[in-house]
């Protein structure tokens, strides 16, 4: 499962996971893609306004609701129900009534609603219409521009942030106009969502405007501001306004400023990258090489050398980051021998790193770029190395279908995280130079025990094209129909769209329905917020603290404790390690698609992703279990699309040293009241 990477948002496959092995962005998360919070989003220190910094939601004023009505309106919620009850509920006289009820509305994203929801944007009653705001842009549909665009001049500034977000969330670009005078607000705040908003729009007019603001003297708007300018393509006018805050004092807006000149994809950007790998903070450093293997420039002297160089670099995040770009093939085209001599042996040193996912990019990039006589050296990775990690890396890059190693480790002995790699990887090379046992092999696949290497099988059968397979397919969505495992389906599913066409594979999906929906009946504390106040996690890279956000996401924080309770998180390793973007655990079988046996509903909030929030992980609307995820930095495209329900509240800096292997030894819940802070030693 995975947050989104560029819009993260389905579980992670082995072969989606190699990449997460190596570094890529794009959380994800199953997959939470890859910002400065209220808490420094780093390694790092830096001083924060705190004007712009993710600020919570103001806390709601109004009375508790009535617990019948809080459980009939969460119930209904629950069970995706938009009828006359929940409809009922918005017109309740009492306006916490209202508030939550429009929550959920919100949270089931039906259209249909939108008529129903929009009069409750003259709500009189603030907190009514935030929620009314927030639903309206979590339904995503055009017909409430106009009303939300009314809202900009609401006399509530909390009001008047949810507008900007939510017509950036609609998507229409005829909003740029009015959302672009927010960069001129007196207020922080304002500014920052504005730029927000139009990353969202990524509506080239707004550029003038954007470049007008780039000096912003907040900094928690100036890298909201170069964030907005990644996603409109124009490196004449962008690169060299951003590249001046490759020296910004601030290093979040320094880290951001790296990224948008990669995404714009410019070689005059080479130069100012290659000085950045030498900043002292590494999410600059990441964010760096991640840019020059974006722009892919083999024209430029001494690229090759920096990441050489990089690749010796003291955090492991550097180190597989630099190992991944020197597989591409751009590090290596301008590359004398001499050059081409010293990348080789840099990486084969690398096969010893003492990180698994250095070892396995290093690996990947000896296959891709090495002799040989450099596969014998990567085959003892694949044979011997401790870390399922490492090998999967090698596995997932394996060069040829031919030679038997792929068949070979889809065979029942194999870890069941190998056979789906090699299934993958099979699949990706279109089996070219393979024997018949390949497609007798995936056939059987799909009536293997493992639903992973099931899915895996499905997605190589559908890549090789094999019209044969849609009759064993079918079967196999129809004898998996009642597993919980919603990322096994999909996979099936979408073989079957490929190779018989979406009319074919939804009938086959309707007539099987997965038997996971709701439980039989709901106990009388359901909508009850949580006892638990956080969480302890005790990890091999040491400890971390949580505060649950339990009236935000209720259902979300009772369903972790619950688990926790059972010790379900207790010896399970970090499986997804994305450099400057997130760490993520919750997966059994440490593949990135396991899971509880159960699904649980999307709690979308108003909260947003800073640095060091935890969100729940993902393969679709309401697909979430036990797979979580934790920010290393803000990452607001995941905001309403993946259920926060967590805040780090200590241990920021093991976040930023967990890397992929790492283990959660326990997890302590965290009851009664919080203790008070420590007073300082005189």
């Amino acid at each position: 499962m995975t947050p989104p990477r560029d819009p993260f948002a389905r579980r992670t496959t082995p072969l989606a996971l190699l990449a997460v092995v190596l570094g890529l962005a794009g959380c994800g998360p199953k997959v939470p893609n890859s910002v400065q919070s209220a808490l420094p989003p780093g390694p790092g220190t830096r001083a924060s306004t705190g004007a712009a910094a993710n600020a919570p939601p103001t806390a709601s004023t109004l009375p508790a609701l009535p617990r019948a009505t809080a459980r009939a309106i969460a119930i209904a919620e629950d069970q995706r129900r938009w009828d006359q009850e929940l409809k009922g509920f918005l017109a309740d006289p009492a306006p916490a009534v209202r508030a939550r009820a429009v929550l959920a509305v919100g949270r089931l994203q039906d259209s249909t609603s939108v008529p129903d929801v929009l009069p409750l944007l003259g709500d009189t009653s603030p907190e009514v219409r935030r929620e009314a705001v927030f639903a309206l842009g979590q339904i995503g549909h055009a017909s409430a521009r106009e009303a939300l665009e009314g809202k900009l001049t609401d006399n509530d500034p909390e009001t008047v942030d949810l507008a900007i977000e939510a017509l950036g969330k609609l998507g229409d670009k005829r909003s740029t106009p009015r959302i672009t005078e927010f960069l001129r607000s007196t207020t922080p705040q304002l500014r920052g969502e504005a730029a927000v908003a139009l990353w969202r729009l990524a509506d080239s007019t707004a550029i003038s405007a954007l470049l007008a603001d780039h000096g912003d003297p907040d900094p928690d708007v100036r890298w909201r501001v170069l964030w907005a300018l990644e996603k409109v393509p124009a490196p004449d006018r962008i690169t060299l306004v951003v590249a001046l805050h490759l020296n910004d004092a601030d290093w979040p807006t320094r880290a951001f400023a790296a990224r948008t000149m990669g995404r714009q994809k410019s070689t005059r950007a080479t130069a100012y990258l290659m000085g950045a790998l030498r900043d002292t903070e590494t999410p600059v450093v990441v964010n760096a090489i991640r840019g020059i293997q974006s722009i892919a420039d083999s024209t430029t002297r001494g690229v090759t050398a920096a990441l050489v160089r990089a690749l010796a670099h003291k955090d492991p995040y550097v180190r597989v980051t630099a190992a991944t770009a020197l597989g591409e093939r751009f590090a290596w085209a301008g590359a004398d021998s001499a050059g081409r001599a010293a990348m080789l042996d840099s990486l084969r040193a690398r096969l010893a790193d003492s990180d698994a996912a250095t070892r396995g990019a290093a690996a990947r990039a000896l296959i891709l770029r090495g002799t040989r006589v450099d596969l014998g050296g990567v085959r003892e990775i694949l044979a011997r190395d401790p870390s399922i990690y490492a090998r999967v890396a090698v596995l997932g890059a394996w060069p040829t279908a031919g030679d038997g190693t792929l068949l070979g480790w889809m065979g029942p002995g194999s870890p069941t995280f190998l056979r789906a790699t090699a299934a993958d990887r099979l699949g990706e090379l279109k089996g070219r130079g393979a024997d018949s046992r390949l497609g007798d092999g995936l056939l059987a696949g799909l009536r293997d025990t493992s639903m992973l290497f099931v899915a895996s099988c499905a997605g190589a059968l559908a890549a090789l094209g094999d019209k044969a397979a849609v009759a064993p397919l079918a079967q196999a969505y129809a004898l998996r129909a009642g597993d919980a495992d919603a990322d096994g389906r999909i996979a099936i599913r979408d073989a079957l769209r490929d190779l018989a066409g979406r009319a074919f594979a939804d009938s086959v999906e309707k007539a099987h329905p997965a038997r996971n929906a709701m439980p039989a009946s709901y106990p009388d504390d359901f909508a009850d917020p949580p006892a638990a106040r956080g969480a302890v996690l005790h990890t091999t890279a040491g400890d971390i603290e949580w505060a649950f956000y339990g009236n935000e996401a209720t259902q979300t924080v009772k369903n972790f404790v619950r688990l926790a309770e059972r010790r379900y998180f207790d010896g399970l390793a970090v499986h997804r390690v994305v450099p400057n973007f997130v760490i993520q655990d919750g997966d059994p079988t440490g593949t990135g698609s396991g899971g509880p046996g159960y699904t649980i509903r999307c709690e979308y909030n108003r909260l947003r992703y800073g640095g060091y929030m935890v969100g729940m992980a993902l393969s679709g609307k309401d697909t979430g279990g036990s797979q979580w995820f934790i920010t290393h930095s803000p990452q607001l495209h995941l905001n309403g699309r993946y259920t926060i329900f967590a805040r780090v509240t200590r241990g920021m800096d093991v976040v930023w040293k967990i890397v992929q292997g790492d283990h959660i030894t326990k997890v302590d819940i965290l009851t009664g009241p919080a203790p008070p802070p420590a007073k300082p030693r005189r």
